[in-house]
């Protein structure tokens, strides 16, 4: 594999220093204890803030983390950068860090680092050491291998237990990484490029970032594989309850047990919201189900209980049906 420059070198490829330098910055500033939240992932992107679907990769879990992901960018991008110019590998890099981040979205909780860029980078480089003769050397087998074995051992830290890893953030990544070589080469050998090859790989780029975006928004409910996803909704609809804005915390509840129906908590501040509005009924349905999940919470059966008096007494005398329910959100 072809060496990669000296840092010294780093005025000449600003993407890749610059992608690099950012990612330092904000996860020593995540170190220091200073708030980042405004720039990870979260259902947010797709409300007015899609920055997060990018700057999700610049925050990292540790120094080991940052360090393994900002060699490889570094080896694989400045070569890239040197290939392609600097304007198109910033298009790179956008693509490969919103579509791989929207993809973890979907079927998890998200993630954080540049893991799904690299990958993507390394998609697309080892495509050009085949189709391109300019490119000949970038990526070898040895490196091939480490990457293969990598992306399959992070699947098993994270089935085993071991160490939680953005393992679909790896695959959609590369996935777009070779799509992407296959639409500027048209194939893996020059012989065989073709219209054909790069108006298919064109298309599946397209269908994979819709899939990404589909699966992180309309469709998370049913792709999501994580008992935690709706964890952020809960906590987005506690900051809704406590502004007093009811309607938005009871859509962010319903969100919140759409992705995680087993959640009592969703389920007891989903009633909790329905309760300062007056409305008992789906106050007294949304307590019942959390009660059914956390029937030993006394807690909650008191509340139950509580709604369920005052919903007799509003069917006897109507004019007290707008009594509020009197209780703060849980966590």
């Amino acid at each position: 594999m072809k060496k990669p420059p000296p840092v010294t070198e780093f005025v000449r490829f600003p993407i890749t220093a610059g992608v690099a330098m950012l990612a330092m910055f904000v996860t020593v500033l995540d170190a220091a204890g200073r708030s980042i939240q405004q720039l990870v992932m979260s259902v947010r992107a797709f409300e007015g803030e899609p920055w997060r679907l990018v700057t999700s990769a610049l925050p990292h879990a540790d120094a080991l983390h940052l360090i393994f992901n900002v060699a490889w960018l570094w080896t694989l991008g400045t070569m890239l950068e040197e290939r392609f110019g600097s304007f198109r590998l910033l298009g790179l890099v956008l693509l490969f860090a919103a579509g791989s981040a929207a993809a973890e979205y979907a079927t998890f909780i998200g993630g954080i680092g540049l893991s799904g860029v690299v990958y993507g980078l390394f998609g697309l480089a080892w495509v050009l050491d085949r189709a391109d003769a300019r490119m000949r050397g970038t990526v070898d087998a040895r490196t091939t291998q480490f990457f293969v074995g990598w992306f399959f051992l992070c699947i098993a830290t994270t089935v085993f237990d071991v160490w939680h890893i953005a393992n679909v953030a790896h695959g959609v990544g590369a996935l777009l990484g070779v799509l992407t070589g296959l639409v500027i080469t048209g194939g893996l050998r020059v012989a065989r490029r073709s219209v054909a090859t790069r108006a298919s790989a064109g298309v599946a780029i397209l269908l994979v970032l819709a899939a990404s975006g589909a699966g992180a928004t309309v469709l998370r409910p049913r792709v999501n594989f994580s008992k935690d996803a709706g964890a952020e909704s809960v906590r987005l609809g506690n900051e809704a309850f406590d502004a007093e804005n009811y309607d938005e915390a009871i859509a962010r509840y319903r969100r919140a047990v759409a992705l995680s129906p087993k959640s009592e908590i969703a389920w007891y501040n989903l009633g909790l919201a329905h309760g300062r509005k007056g409305e008992l009924d789906d106050a007294a349905r949304a307590y019942t189900q959390a009660v059914a999940l956390a029937p030993e919470d006394a807690g909650i059966r008191r509340i139950l209980e509580e709604t369920e008096r005052i919903r007799a007494r509003a069917a006897e005398f109507p004019l007290d049906e707008g009594v509020e329910l009197e209780h703060d959100a849980g966590p």
